[in-house]
């Protein structure tokens, strides 16, 4: 039983993707958002720090300032105190020393100042509006009033398979690439809920050269009904599989090690549910007999006169295994879950088998010492949907 410890991916980390993020257009606070309609907020806010506050009132939420000397703009978005407020929107660079105003209130800079800093990490998502009339209300912010006017309907297309969340999927016609430069060692990487013909993964080290290149076919043939090995009927009439999760761990221990992954699906849609790198931990040794299914979230039924009743909604994988543990391993191996107990984390019961592989958290956990030298650990995964 391995564990792999997921990264967060950045902004930072990742440079370069052929999935558009263009689902909706960019959140302007100017425009005027009916009820129903959606956007989506891909840029971060910046940071705009002052000199001396505006005055004789603070800017308020919405307003648009202009630099005197640089004739630039800029949308405030909040205040955090007197002198600094975040803004977005802006047309062009601040002159130091320059006065800002929105046209009632002033700030008259001193030579330093205004100074502005970049936003970091963005936002990748998807927002719908729930009012008419519906302007300068940033939605990243207003979803979290207590009567908010935008509901948060999750990542845009290029970031959902980075969003903890297995059933929203990334797509994009003929193939998926991103290229990933964590700036931390990893040495795992997995791909969950694919739909494609191969997966590429390419590790290449500054200095190295290419430390890791490997392509997956993701399609396998099964072999119809009882048939025990491929015959020309089962070849003409049996099933293709479509292998749906990866995992690579151990692959590398590089520090800056940049990762490219290509997604392949020649004439379809390639899909991905989730893409994760991380460092991997082994727990110990995964017994015969592990259990694995799914619990299935749809809601199946009869009406009042017997005619059925279903509403196909998502799963999420589960499993149930026994791993064997050193005896002087327990406390440690104790304490590595409670650490981990509301955390989401990649879990391989096996290498050799697709099924074993689940995205999600323990639900419980029991020891029995068994022998002198080992103990057996009963542990049940509950994967995410």
């Amino acid at each position: 039983m391995k564990i792999i410890r997921p990264l967060t991916i950045t902004d930072t980390m990742l440079t370069a993707s052929n999935v558009a993020e263009t689902d909706y257009s960019e959140f302007a606070m100017g425009t005027t958002y009916a009820a129903g309609d959606y956007c989506i907020v891909a840029t971060g806010l910046e940071t705009l720090t002052l000199d001396v506050a505006p005055a004789p009132a603070d800017w308020a939420e919405g307003a648009t300032i202009t630099g005197a000397s640089s004739g630039k703009s800029a949308k405030i978005v909040q205040k955090v105190s007197s002198t600094v407020y975040q803004i977005r929107e802006r047309s062009g660079s601040f002159t130091l020393g320059e006065i800002l105003s929105d046209g009632t209130n002033t700030a008259d800079q001193g030579a330093a100042h205004p100074t502005v800093t970049a936003a970091t990490d963005k936002v990748h998502k998807i927002y719908q509006s729930l009012s008419a009339g519906n302007q300068g209300n940033y939605p990243p912010l207003d979803v979290l009033k207590t009567v908010p006017k935008w509901l948060d309907i999750g990542a845009t297309n290029r970031w959902k398979c980075f969003d903890n969340s297995v059933g929203t999927l990334t797509e994009n016609a003929s193939s998926i690439t991103y290229t990933i430069t964590p700036g931390v060692i990893f040495d795992s990487i997995a791909f969950l809920a694919l739909t494609g013909q191969t997966v590429r993964i390419k590790l290449t080290d500054p200095t190295d050269g290419v430390v890791y290149d490997e392509t997956v076919n993701l399609l396998d043939m099964i072999p119809t009904g009882t048939i025990p090995d491929m015959d020309w009927y089962a070849y003409f009439f049996s099933d293709i599989r479509q292998t749906s999760e990866v995992a690579r761990p151990g692959i590398s221990l590089y520090l800056n090690t940049v990762v490219e992954i290509t997604i392949t699906y020649t004439g379809g849609t390639a899909k991905v549910g989730g893409i994760i790198l991380g460092t991997q931990m082994t727990l110990g040794n995964t017994l015969y007999s592990p259990q694995v299914g799914i619990r299935d979230y749809s809601i199946k039924g009869t009406d009042d006169y017997g005619n059925p009743q279903i509403v196909e909604r998502a799963y999420a994988n589960r499993g149930t295994f026994d791993i064997l543990i050193p005896t002087a391993s327990i406390a440690y191996i104790r304490n590595v879950l409670a650490s981990y107990r509301a955390t989401l984390l990649l879990w391989i019961g096996a290498d050799d088998y697709e099924a074993t592989i689940i995205y999600g958290f323990f639900k419980e956990f029991n020891i029995v010492i068994s022998y002198p030298d080992y103990a057996e650990c009963s542990i049940e995964i509950e994967g995410i949907s």
